[in-house]
């Protein structure tokens, strides 16, 4: 997996390249941007909601079990050294206790989730 970022000429806008998807990045008028576009941390946020969503989704249709929709909403809060992310799902559908408890452990294994608490060394390489 690969994504090309490119500085657009102006304030703090980028254009950001992956596989055939092309998506802006831009920060807020306060931090020098547009405000035109989600900033780096909320998609991070969307990252965690779309995969958990889906993950439990591709769950239920293999187990058969009848989730109609999930609503997931994530929140990312950083104070100092301490980072939080909160995620709040809402399974919809007429699911029994048990299938609604086998579904929140899927939440847990979608891949951003373990990415996320794992943590990761990034390396960064300077080009000229």
């Amino acid at each position: 997996m690969s994504v090309e970022s490119t500085h657009l000429t102006g304030k703090l806008k980028c254009e950001v390249k992956t596989r055939e998807f092309l998506v802006n990045s831009d920060v807020s008028v306060q931090l020098g941007g547009d405000n035109s576009a989600p900033d780096p941390h909320q998609y991070l946020e969307v990252a965690l909601a779309s995969c958990t969503a889906i993950t439990v989704m591709m769950y239920a249709k293999r187990k058969a079990i009848p989730l109609e929709d999930i609503d997931v909403s994530v929140h990312i809060t950083a104070e100092g050294e301490v980072n939080a992310i909160s995620r709040n799902v809402k399974l919809i559908g007429n699911l029994t206790p048990e299938q609604k408890d086998s579904l929140m452990v899927i939440a847990d294994k979608c891949p951003i989730h373990k990415f996320i608490t794992r943590g990761a060394k990034i390396t960064t390489v300077q080009h000229d």
